[in-house]
């Protein structure tokens, strides 16, 4: 059983994956279009009336079930992305909870895109209020969905606002969204015409699939993370320049000098740890502690200061190792 492969491994590691599985939702719904503006115009479903399988405006077409299974997609991969998070020593507020409210949210959706829920619950506030709000009454469905979807894309945006791929593709889906319910409510096009149809069910396939792309590579990120294979980002701010032999001798394991706190030439929150030696030799030169030496660096010089930067390196790691843990 060790040897078997674990759920995140589900998750690929490389990016052309997910450029390939945009192209693959996206052709997807270039044929979906294509069929539901090809289907209608033979003579046999024009005759019959049996293309509601290809007619975007219905509930249980293709339109209705690929949006269906995008959102269900992105449900589950929410799950994983909080199976992963919850285990971040840092975040104490619980942030990671967020992705639990992400997948409920994405399975009513995808209830939703199949059932037409949204349907049923504007003939209902139509039938108990006696007003249909504007036009059919579709703000009855559209004010709650904005509400919900902006609180929750809020929350997600700021989750995933260190990884800039996820938070692009989040913002594509918004924005597809909004033109999707803009164009059901009749705002761009006069009337409820084809082109009106269209364009609101190919924007809503695109924003749902574009969810799904968005949570898997949210999920990318974090798995990176856990790992440690993404990149520690370097603290902000200039600091002194140090000369090399001075570099070389902190990081001389052989010196057995004791170790002093004294204060650095820049502001910090807490003092800097040199050896007592540097500290007196600094006192006694201060310009050539200060003035960097122009020469070229020893074998042993450049022993110690990779030897240094190997444990600076180890260091990172660990660190990032117990942010996990």
């Amino acid at each position: 059983m060790a040897e078997q492969p674990r759920v995140t491994d589900l998750i690929p590691r490389r990016l052309p994956a997910y450029f390939l599985l945009l192209l693959f939702g996206v052709a997807s719904i270039g044929g979906i279009a294509a069929l539901a503006a090809w289907v209608p115009a033979l003579p046999l479903f024009a005759t019959l009336d049996r293309a509601g399988a290809f007619d975007p405006a219905r509930t249980g077409s293709l339109a209705s079930w690929f949006s269906s299974v995008a959102l269900l997609g992105a449900a589950v991969v929410s799950v994983l992305v909080y199976s992963v998070r919850r285990y971040r020593t840092d975040d104490y507020r619980g942030y990671y909870r967020i992705w639990l409210w992400a997948a409920t949210c994405w399975t009513v959706l995808s209830l939703d895109a199949t059932a037409g829920l949204r349907a049923e619950f504007q003939l209902a506030m139509t039938e108990l209020t006696g007003t249909a709000l504007y036009a059919d009454g579709s703000l009855w469905w559209v004010v709650p969905y904005l509400v919900l979807l902006s609180a929750l894309g809020s929350r997600l945006l700021l989750d995933t606002w260190p990884a800039r791929l996820s938070t692009a593709a989040f913002l594509t889906a918004g924005a597809c969204v909004m033109l999707a319910v803009v164009a059901r409510l009749g705002w761009l096009f006069a009337g409820d015409g084809p082109d009106a149809t269209m364009l609101a069910a190919g924007a809503e396939m695109l924003g749902c699939w574009m969810v799904l792309a968005a949570t898997a590579l949210h999920a990318r990120y974090v798995v990176l993370d856990a790992e440690g294979m993404l990149p520690i980002p370097e603290p902000k701010g200039e600091q002194a320049p140090v000369a090399e032999d001075q570099e070389a001798e902190l990081c001389d394991e052989s010196d057995g000098g004791e170790w002093v706190a004294v204060d650095p030439p820049h502001p910090s929150p807490a003092p800097v740890l040199r050896r007592r030696s540097v500290q007196l030799e600094a006192e006694r030169e201060p310009e050539a502690a200060e003035a960097p030496v122009g020469r070229k660096l020893t074998k042993q010089e450049k022993k110690a200061l990779r030897q240094r930067l190997q444990r600076e390196r180890l260091q990172r790691e660990q660190s990032q190792q117990r942010k996990w843990a």
